[in-house]
């Protein structure tokens, strides 16, 4: 006579609820730093400021930090949070367009990081250099935010693509208040228009900050009274 055994697997679960929890929360932390970054750096260089105040300003100490609070770090942060929301509304379909999403925002969080390493490290040394008697140090700097030198710059828009696709998911399903996604989606488009006006990059941090605590508190109290969501 033959018994049949059966096995049962013991591989633990991850805990996926969790890493969304964690992950959804650098929403309005990135919001955040961006805002305290630009309430310090931006109108700092290009955009037609005078070169002498342009040299003064990325030569304080002020400047690296504030490029690398408000901006460096948000976008090393980006794809936890882009991951963690596309994990949270993928039961709810749409798996193309989230899939989209997800490529934009992290194709264009990885490719800027170069860039914003050369605004962060390289323009200070070109003010110095410009303080040190070679005035076309400045000039180089201003080249960076303009034709072609700025293309460097243009991948930043895949992040803002990616955040309103992000948005046209939770309108269709309705899985987070729909002007929570609408609202976080043009702050990040509001970050990425050039123009010379930091009232537009304050708008984009106070905009970013609020509506990515309304989607992660919204996301929160989803996770806590429905905890079998992600796996749906």
């Amino acid at each position: 006579m033959t018994t049949a055994t059966s096995t049962t697997s013991t591989t633990p679960r991850v805990p996926v609820e969790g890493l969304i929890r964690a992950g959804i929360v650098i929403l309005p932390i990135g919001g955040a730093l961006k805002l305290l970054g630009n309430l310090g750096t931006f109108n700092s260089v290009g955009y037609g400021i005078p070169q002498a105040t342009e040299a003064a300003t990325v030569t304080g100490p002020g400047f690296v930090v504030g490029e690398l609070v408000g901006s460096v770090a948000p976008v090393l942060l980006t794809p936890f949070a882009v991951f963690a929301l596309f994990a949270y509304l993928l039961p709810h379909g749409h798996r193309r367009t989230l899939t989209a999403a997800l490529i934009c925002a992290l194709l264009g969080a990885g490719i800027i990081l170069p860039g914003l390493g050369v605004i962060t490290f390289a323009i200070p040394a070109l003010g110095r250099a410009y303080q040190g008697g070679q005035p076309g140090a400045m000039s180089i700097a201003d080249s960076f935010f303009t034709w072609p030198g700025g293309a460097m710059l243009y991948p930043a828009v895949l992040v803002p693509i990616g955040m309103v696709l992000f948005a046209v998911v939770i309108w269709r399903s309705r899985a987070l208040p729909r002007p929570a996604g609408v609202f976080y989606a043009a702050s990040t488009v509001l970050f990425a228009v050039p123009v010379p006006l930091h009232s537009v990059r304050l708008a984009g941090g106070v905009l970013g900050l609020a509506a990515g605590g309304w989607i992660a508190a919204a996301v929160w109290h989803e996770l806590r009274a429905n905890p079998t969501h992600s796996a749906s």
